[in-house]
C-alpha cells in the first residue's frame, strides 16, 4: 500500500513515516514538500491509497489547492493535516472533498486513528466540528467569490472573473456575510483567509 505524505517540514514528515510504519511495516512511503510536487505525483503511474496533505505548503492556496488536488487525485482519500484547527477551515477543506482533517496538535494515536477511519472509508473530522452545526456550508460558486473576496477583488473583478453582472455578485456577497455572520466585506475577508488557509 503506498501513502504520499505531503509536507514541507521534515521533522513533521519523518514523524508521519514513523506513525504509519507502526500501523503497518508494509506501508510504502513516498513524500512531496510542495504543491508541484504533490501533482507530481499524482500524475506518476504510482496509485496512492491515502494521501496526507499539509495545508499550507509552499505553492497551496489553502481550500482551493485542496479542491484542485481532490479533483487530479484519481479517487484517492485526502486527509488534510494543518495547524489551522479554525472551525471554518476544517468545514470548508470538508465540503471540498475531504475524507478527514486532522490538526497538527493531535497525538500520534489520535492521526492514526484518523488513517484508520478513513483506510476503511470513513470521514474523520475533530469533536464538535458537525456537517450540519450552524448551517455553514458553501457552493463551488460562493467558494470562488470568498477566495477572491479574500485576495481583495472588487465586484467588478469578480464579475468580470467569473462572467456575472455585479447584481449577481452583490446578492452572492449578500448571502456570503449572513453565512459567515459578519457586517461588511472587510470583516469577511479577514474570516475568508483564516477559513481558506490563505497567508497575507
Amino acid at each position: 500500500m503506498h501513502i504520499l505524505i505531503a509536507d514541507d517540514h521534515g521533522l513533521f514528515r519523518d514523524s508521519m513515516r514513523a506513525w504509519l510504519e507502526q500501523l503497518d511495516k508494509d506501508y510504502h512511503i513516498d513524500t512531496a514538500s510542495s504543491l508541484k510536487d504533490v501533482l507530481a505525483a499524482l500524475e506518476s503511474e504510482q496509485n496512492f491509497r491515502l494521501l496526507l496533505l499539509d495545508l499550507n505548503m509552499p505553492g497551496m492556496q489553502g481550500v482551493e489547492s485542496v479542491r484542485h488536488i481532490i479533483g487530479r487525485s484519481n479517487r484517492t482519500p485526502v486527509i488534510v493535516v494543518s495547524a489551522n484547527d479554525n472551525k471554518h477551515a476544517i468545514r470548508a477543506c470538508l465540503d471540498a472533498g475531504a475524507a478527514g482533517f486532522v490538526p497538527k496538535s493531535s497525538d500520534g494515536e489520535s492521526i492514526l486513528a484518523a488513517i484508520r477511519l478513513v483506510l476503511s472509508g470513513g470521514t474523520f473530522f475533530p469533536q464538535g466540528i458537525g456537517f450540519s452545526e450552524d448551517g455553514l456550508s458553501f457552493s463551488e460558486k460562493q467558494m470562488k467569490i470568498l477566495h477572491l473576496v479574500a485576495k481583495g477583488a472588487s465586484n467588478r473583478d469578480i464579475a468580470s472573473e467569473l462572467y456575472l453582472t455585479e447584481g449577481t455578485v452583490k446578492q452572492y456577497i449578500s448571502d456570503i456575510l449572513n453565512k459567515l455572520g459578519v457586517d461588511n466585506r472587510t470583516q469577511a475577508a479577514l474570516v475568508a483567509r483564516e477559513m481558506l488557509g490563505i497567508i497575507s
